[in-house]
């Protein structure tokens, strides 16, 4: 079957156009991504059983490019890409938070006939519009860490999306706080940017886990919103410690909340959230507070560029779709792995489970 790049000139435009797009489509659709299948890192290949030999044009559509883990996660997702000879262009794009701008550079990167395109979509279903029209037009879309219900329908609105189980990481947190709090106390749950799919998945985990534990009290009863800034989330608990006379237990996914109750000169609470180098290191500054951190899957974005390179190159892809994230410290526990990884020679902002070098976190972070 004709490629969309290798059909021939002399159909009218409107024609041409309509052929590209219906063979494109048909050739990605063909592909098996296995949006279903469940795994961990351990299942995970290299990209070079998937790269393919047809030149391709990939590109990140980021929502929003604001913190230390989207600068991370893109260069996750230009070193994956370094990996295939044939990628012959690698474009990134930051839709500022804003649907409208994400929008665009979706169909600018349409428009300049790229093959791949993965996307982090802060802005939820607002960006399927957008994706559709890519998919339609036989471009191999892949959204990343979207969350366990993310609407759109996949082989129409992308050709599949791979993501972290948000509700079991809601589960996870939920279940630690329980326990750490021996079922009994007050707890907050902050949020990132507002509408996140991440976060709104969250909520559908912890909610009924922490209904298992009647003692237990959710002080808000949504998550408090940060846009994953340290300095927000900080500002944020300050004024949450002034409400409550008692916070017993916190998840976020910054420090500012630990920042918060030094900087007031009270205990930390018990403590759940993502890698992160800076809570590793307060962690190991201050032993007395009960802290476990869960893998930042700054990573998943390698894991949709390989599905959707795959799918673009017409070579079927087995890894699994949908991750469990593991714990990866936990200063409660006595198991050796889950040991705190603070390393004072790495940015506060670099994360310890990143798939990247010590080298290229620190350029990543915007050193040399």
């Amino acid at each position: 079957m004709l490629s969309s790049r290798s059909l021939g000139v002399g159909a009218s435009a409107l024609g041409l156009a309509f052929a590209i797009a219906t063979v494109g489509y048909a050739d990605i659709m063909k592909v098996k991504l296995h949006p279903d299948t469940k795994g961990t890192v351990a299942d995970f290949q290299p990209i070079s059983k998937f790269c393919g030999t047809k030149p391709l044009k990939v590109a990140l559509s980021d929502g929003w490019g604001g913190n230390y883990w989207r600068h991370i996660q893109r260069a996750e997702f230009e070193d994956e890409a370094s990996k295939c000879k044939n990628i012959a262009e690698v474009r990134y794009t930051d839709g500022e938070f804003k649907p409208e701008k994400q929008i665009a550079d979706i169909e600018g990167l349409i428009a300049q006939k790229f093959d791949v395109i993965v996307a982090f979509l802060d802005t939820g279903p607002a960006i399927l519009k957008a994706t559709r029209e890519a998919t339609a037009a036989g471009i191999a879309v892949v959204p990343y860490s979207v969350g366990d219900n993310f609407p759109g329908v996949i082989g129409k609105d992308y050709v599949d999306r791979v993501t972290e189980s948000q509700k079991e990481v809601g589960e996870q947190f939920a279940d630690w706080l329980g326990k750490r709090l021996n079922g009994k106390g007050t707890v907050i749950m902050f949020g990132g940017t507002p509408g996140n799919p991440m976060t709104a998945a969250q909520v559908t985990g912890w909610k009924p886990s922490f209904a298992k534990y009647p003692g237990i009290k959710v002080l808000e009863a949504e998550p408090v919103p940060t846009n994953w800034d340290p300095a927000m989330a900080q500002q944020k608990t300050a004024a949450l410690i002034a409400k409550y006379p008692e916070i017993d237990g916190i998840y976020s996914e910054t420090t500012g909340p630990i920042r918060a109750f030094l900087a007031a000169g009270k205990p930390v609470p018990a403590y759940v959230g993502q890698s992160l180098m800076d809570l590793s290191c307060l962690a190991a500054d201050h032993p007395n507070f009960k802290m476990a951190s869960m893998d930042a899957h700054t990573w998943m974005v390698r894991l949709a560029l390989r599905k959707a390179v795959a799918a673009a190159e017409g070579i079927d892809e087995p890894e699994p779709s949908l991750i469990t994230l593991p714990f990866t410290e936990d200063n409660t526990s006595k198991d050796p792995k889950l040991a705190i990884k603070c390393d004072k020679s790495m940015p506060a902002d670099s994360i310890p489970s990143a798939m990247l070098t010590k080298e290229q976190q620190v350029k990543a972070l915007g050193g040399k």
